[in-house]
């Protein structure tokens, strides 16, 4: 699994299977079978019958992986068809099996004593081809770095009557990218960003610049990454991760390293800031006196990027949020129905410990008791309705407003208050005045 984990990682989205589970799972939140006891799996299952797959029903998962184990079957007809049978229509069978030109054949020296047949690619994509509602989504070969394997992706085809609007959108949107990946430009830059929403916003200036400098730009990111960097057009192609730990952290490097090896150029941002110059109560360097640490951290975030972008002659540079018009239109919509009050969005809190205000209430209540055309709306996630307080001038929408409608309302408001969090960062993006309590940042980081 990982030999072939940085090439089919971000296809194992939602609920899956990985039918052959060793060592590890293709991902952890897999669900892992082994047709013996293991415990790194969670179930033993003897899946070499034909109807393998029979507490499953149709149509169940995301994702369906399977490592050197189709050719210790001698029915792949059958087997393949039983393994699509459980995959929903738009999920991948993901197949890396051992290729007979790199590896023993069947009963000779140094094979698998378990294998029954000597299979190539284009063998196991017949069956899913004569089925009908299969896509050739990605085929490779692989005999360097201990590999000698095969790797088949196939998607499960949509109903016609069924086909969402995603689907019909042009170019890649989703995020779910196989290598080896086809090229779609001569001069491709990888920019690679994994961190917190403000985090994810300090790249904007830096695909601005490569998008000028006639660069195909593919963003490597999270889920949450990805939310902030919607409609962003700079950006070509995503390479999204919707859980951290699928890549395991000790791995990164390699990951990152694989995938780089298919782009022009790579801008690898992640912990550029936050690794560095950041330096949060509790780490060794907190206790740093005030003076070693201004003249080790005291650079601005935006300037450090660009530089490690390879832009170091460019300054001041102002992140960017793009919005569809659907969303300026609900923003424009809200912003008519409070137009006799004064708007103040207030983030209650941000990623970490530190970026949490706890004296929010009381100051809130005294702006509030001076000042009767004030309305304050809390934003934040879920966790932050712990923080909010109860008032007629207040609107409370921790846990319900998404990241991009909150970030869109510094846009709007007259006034942004909150720790140096992604969402005053977003409002750093416009005109609206705002209010900072500084934690970690000084005023030259920001």
């Amino acid at each position: 699994s990982r030999k072939c984990r940085y090439r089919v990682s971000t296809l194992c989205r939602g609920v899956g299977l990985d039918l052959n589970v060793r060592d590890e799972k293709i991902v952890p939140g897999a669900i892992g079978i082994c047709r013996v006891k293991n415990p790194k799996a969670d179930i033993a299952l003897d899946i070499s019958a034909n109807d393998g797959l029979g507490i499953f029903a149709d149509n169940q998962f995301d994702y369906l992986f399977d490592s050197h184990q189709l050719g210790d079957f001698t029915c792949t007809e059958a087997i393949l068809k039983e393994w699509w049978r459980v995959i929903k229509p738009g999920g991948f069978l993901i197949l890396y099996e051992q290729d007979k030109d790199y590896y023993p054949l069947v009963d000779t020296p140094g094979a698998d004593p378990l294998r029954r047949k000597d299979l190539f690619w284009e063998d196991a994509w017949s069956v899913l081809e004569a089925v009908g509602n299969a896509e050739l989504f990605s085929k490779s070969r692989h005999n360097d770095s201990n590999e000698y394997s095969w790797q088949l992706v196939a998607r499960k085809k949509f109903a016609a009557t069924t086909n969402p609007i995603e689907e019909l959108k042009d170019g890649n949107t989703d995020g779910m990218v196989c290598f080896p990946r086809v090229k779609k430009a001569d001069k491709e830059a990888l920019v690679i960003r994994y961190g917190a929403l403000g985090d994810t916003l300090w790249v904007t200036p830096v695909l601005s610049q490569l998008k000028k400098d006639g660069y195909f730009v593919v963003m490597n990111t999270t889920t949450k990454g990805a939310e902030v960097l919607k409609h962003n057009p700079n950006i070509d192609e995503f390479i999204i991760h919707t859980r951290h730990e699928d890549i395991p952290y000790d791995e990164l490097e390699y990951y990152w390293n694989m995938m780089g090896r298919h782009f022009e150029r790579v801008v690898n941002l992640t912990k550029s800031c936050e690794g560095h110059l950041i330096k949060v109560e509790g780490s060794r360097e907190s206790r740093w006196s005030k003076e070693m640490r201004h003249a080790e951290c005291n650079y601005n975030f935006q300037d450090r990027q660009m530089e490690l972008a390879g832009y170091p002659d460019i300054k001041g540079c102002i992140p960017e949020l793009h919005f569809s018009e659907i969303e300026e239109a609900l923003a424009d919509t809200f912003v008519n129905a409070h137009k006799e009050k004064f708007t103040i969005v207030w983030s209650l809190s941000g990623s970490g410990f530190h970026k949490t205000y706890p004296w929010a209430e009381y100051i809130a209540g005294e702006i509030m008791q001076q000042f009767n055309d004030i309305e304050i709306i809390t934003v934040g996630d879920d966790s932050c309705k712990l923080l909010e307080w109860q008032n007629p001038q207040t609107i409370n929408k921790c846990g319900v407003y998404t990241i991009r409608q909150s970030f869109l309302l510094t846009k709007y408001a007259d006034l942004v208050i909150g720790a140096d969090t992604g969402l005053l960062n977003a409002a750093s993006c416009f005109d609206t005045p705002k209010i900072v309590f500084l934690s970690t940042n000084t005023v030259e980081n920001l």
